[in-house]
């Protein structure tokens, strides 16, 4: 049945993607390739809170997300056509794949937005607006491998193309969430979610594409590797346009089993998926992301220029560090997040913790 339900999802996702039509000139793909466990579903949810051992005491900027991520087992039979869409070539002259796995994801999630100042119920006008983002997302994730040193399949590529649809306003319910969880925790209100970007349906593609690079033994007993995984990506819409590149390194046991945690977007990514083979692995890892930003909803305001902005940085910065713990077929994270300044207005770094919880079923 999920996998009845995955392939009617591809086949949705392979319409609205026809300006990608003219990869099937491409060379034939990988073979597909499935494990048992890969045969599994994938269950995400991520809290994103500035509440998380933040520097300051503040409820501002990216202030909280909520997401609930289903990741479908790998999916053994596509239409030639869909593969021939949704597949995207290789660059930087890397070697090809010998096998892939494909998967349907879907999410829901809710992102909020603040001032720094959330006593005043004026309109303010040197800070970015009150908003609140609704969404849905419908993402293929293609995992290429190749052999390792001992014959078996290694992850070595991760392509991520995802369509957001959703709505900013207050039809995405910023207000209900934020106060009502103020009030159960026993903080004051917040009073100028009545200035909030007004009713605008979103849409949004971005494709994003992660390597694994580097995977070396550090010390054999106990054992403990390291690697990098460098990472490109550009997302297009009314929501978020921008370009990025990043990457994360990572120290720990268990390295082949992902390709690093799992993050709201947008943000520096990482993967649902995990291998895991029933044995206990962890990593420490560390991050940064670079983005060059043409648009962002929450700070350039409504499309049709009828509600509170300021003018966004065209460049913005992003580290990240933490620890990711996998044991069966469940995986726990915990990230630390700095970003630098968003807009103009603004001279302080934004500063949020990320609690991560996917297990495999």
């Amino acid at each position: 049945m999920q996998e009845q339900v995955a392939k009617t999802i591809a086949l949705a996702m392979a319409a609205l993607l026809a300006t990608v039509s003219d990869l099937s000139a491409q060379p034939a793909p990988p073979r597909t390739s499935a494990t048992e466990d890969e045969q599994r579903s994938i269950y995400t949810f991520q809290v994103e809170n500035d509440v998380f051992n933040r520097l300051g005491r503040s409820d501002s900027d990216y202030t909280s997300g909520l997401r609930l991520g289903w990741l479908s087992p790998a999916l053994t039979e596509l239409p030639a056509g869909v593969i021939a869409a949704t597949t995207l070539p290789t660059f930087f002259g890397e070697a090809p794949a010998t096998s892939v796995i494909r998967r349907i994801g879907v999410s829901l999630g809710q992102n909020l937005y603040t001032p720094a100042d959330t006593f005043t119920s004026q309109p303010i006008y040197n800070d970015r607006p009150y908003a609140a983002w609704l969404y849905a997302g419908f993402a293929l994730q293609y995992t290429y491998k190749r052999p390792d040193k001992t014959g078996k399949d290694e992850p070595v590529r991760l392509d991520t193309l995802q369509i957001d649809v959703g709505v900013v306003g207050p039809a995405a319910g910023g207000e209900f969430v934020q106060n009502n969880f103020h009030t159960l925790i026993g903080v004051a209100r917040a009073n100028g979610w009545a200035n909030q970007l007004h009713n605008e349906p979103t849409v949004g593609l971005t494709f994003e594409r992660r390597w694994r690079t580097g995977r070396s033994l550090f010390i054999e007993d106990p054992k403990l590797e390291f690697d990098f995984i460098p990472r490109v990506g550009a997302a297009i819409g009314n929501v978020a346009t921008y370009a990025s590149v990043g990457g994360t390194a990572r120290i720990g046991k268990e390295l082949r089993d992902d390709f690093g945690p799992s993050r709201a977007r947008p943000a520096l990514p990482g993967s649902e998926a995990f291998i895991g083979d029933g044995s206990f692995g962890w990593y420490l890892f560390a991050g940064i992301d670079v983005q060059a930003v043409a648009r962002n909803i929450f700070l350039d305001g409504n499309t049709d220029g009828n509600s509170l902005s300021v003018g966004h940085r065209p460049f913005v910065g992003e580290a990240q560090v933490g620890i990711a713990l996998l044991y069966g077929g469940a995986r726990f994270t915990y990230t630390q997040v700095l970003r630098t300044p968003e807009f103009y207005q603004q001279d302080r770094f934004t500063q949020f913790g990320s609690v991560n919880v996917t297990f495999r079923y």
